[in-house]
């Protein structure tokens, strides 16, 4: 990158306080659960800032890959938003985000296109998708990543703005996915009060936020054994969309090489099968699809994973 266009985005920088669930307004009567989720969030500011300060992709690879295994997903995902934003920015038909995926970005292919999307939320130009050139099926993981980045920046309100918009389109499904994740950082991973949240959201939103929330437990963990089955008791109704979350996340987890102990005791509960089998239900389904590269396509992904999970 030309030292012009390096001093331009080196004033991207994300400050450490984003991290801060009392700066986010988030809850904080739970301090070990925010002690996990913001080491998450101080990681993926990591990514960003490393991936924005423009260097060789060679050595961001190599920065990311000295993060330690359970929160080098993390950093991968912000350094996602850091390649897209710029490839927006410069109409470069996503080369720097082509490159991030190569090379030890092809371990983490799921969270990198999460942190596209964080990037499209900001970019908001028609085709701005298209010009990167993501994956056909997990490029609509973006729209996830854009879901989470408005509660995650928004808060609870963001969240009740959106609920008020009317019919929920295709797109806006694969969003409230991600604003399901988000939901777990903004209640400090509190089964409870994630529940009560989503029973106050539209009928048509909440199989969609519970899946978010199902991957987020999975892959960011938070919660003691017992609150994961206390999750899963109060997720009654849309447990195979909890299951279709968790095994997202257990396949993000198995492809980076590294599956930590929550990840395994989450899967187990919300689930109810090992790490291996509910990734397998990710690459099953995806082997039955047409290959049209629609956000129609994507949800038929999940679909067919919460038939394999046999709790739909």
């Amino acid at each position: 990158m030309s030292g012009w266009r390096n001093l331009v985005f080196s004033r991207f920088r994300l400050v450490d306080g984003l991290a801060d669930f009392a700066e986010r307004g988030f809850t904080l009567n739970r301090p070990v659960s925010r002690a996990v989720l913001e080491g998450h969030a101080r990681s993926f500011l990591y990514g960003f800032n490393t991936a924005m300060a423009g260097s060789p992709i060679g050595q961001v690879h190599a920065r990311l890959g000295s993060v330690e295994p359970e929160e080098r997903g993390f950093a991968f995902e912000g350094a996602g938003m850091a390649s897209a934003l710029m490839d927006g920015l410069l109409l470069s038909r996503g080369r720097r985000t082509k490159a991030l995926l190569a090379g030890t970005g092809e371990e983490h292919p799921y969270v990198i296109h999460v942190g596209a999307g964080w990037a499209l939320a900001r970019l908001r130009y028609p085709g701005a998708r298209r010009l990167l050139g993501l994956d056909p099926l997990l490029g609509w993981l973006a729209q996830d990543g854009w879901g989470f980045s408005l509660g995650f920046f928004g808060g609870r309100r963001a969240l009740r703005r959106r609920r008020s918009r009317g019919p929920l389109r295709a797109t806006d499904a694969v969003r409230c996915q991600g604003m399901g994740r988000s939901l777990w950082f903004i209640e400090s991973a509190d089964p409870e009060s994630v529940a009560v949240a989503i029973d106050a959201a539209p009928p048509e939103h909440r199989p969609h936020l519970w899946s978010g929330v199902g991957l987020a437990a999975t892959y960011a963990g938070g919660a003691t054994g017992e609150e994961l089955g206390r999750l899963a008791e109060l997720s009654a109704g849309h447990r195979a969309h909890v299951a279709q979350g968790a095994a997202f996340a257990a396949e993000a987890r198995r492809r980076a090489g590294h599956v930590p102990g929550y990840t395994r005791e989450a899967v187990r509960r919300l689930a109810g099968v090992d790490v291996d089998t509910a990734a397998d239900w990710t690459q099953k389904a995806a082997a039955s699809l047409s290959g049209d590269g629609t956000v129609q396509e994507f949800l038929l992904w999940r679909r067919e994973i919460r038939r394999l999970s046999g709790a739909e």
